[in-house]
């Protein structure tokens, strides 16, 4: 039986992180479902609206922590008020640049399944795919020039 398609979404307030994250990911998963939000508030009406009837395959989710609007602990703060059933299908990853010690913020978000240093790089996206017990879904030739 085949798995249905990645889902993967990406908030951050750089449009240009934004493309390197959807680069990375469909030349890793060319199966991917990507979708890239520069508005936080944006992204947890579309998690609300999308995932509310619990039949989405599980979404990995990169999350920055430094954006004008609503910061990336903020996000997590209303994310944490949603249902199991909403929760449950994500994996957040926060994708930083800061260098900061986070584990006060472990301990408050123990939901987030860890922290990235910006840019989003292949081998850390095949980590994630290994952590998760699957492989490569499919390499994209264009990616893998020398």
């Amino acid at each position: 039986m085949k798995k249905k398609p990645h889902h993967y979404m990406v908030v951050d307030d750089d449009p240009t992180n934004n493309l390197i994250c959807e680069y990375i990911i469909k030349g890793s998963d060319n199966t991917a479902e990507f979708e890239s939000f520069l508005h936080p508030e944006e992204a947890l009406l579309a998690i609300e609206e999308r995932h509310r009837n619990y039949d989405r395959t599980e979404t990995i989710l990169f999350l920055d922590i430094n954006m004008p609007t609503m910061t990336g602990w903020e996000f997590l703060d209303v994310f944490q008020d949603y249902r199991d059933q909403i929760r449950n299908q994500f994996k957040i990853y926060i994708l930083t640049s800061s260098i900061e010690n986070f584990s006060r913020q472990k301990e408050l978000y123990p939901f987030v399944s860890g922290f990235i240093s910006k840019p989003l790089k292949k081998e850390k996206l095949e980590e994630i795919f290994s952590e998760n017990g699957e492989e490569t879904k499919g390499e994209n030739p264009a990616t893998n020039r020398r």
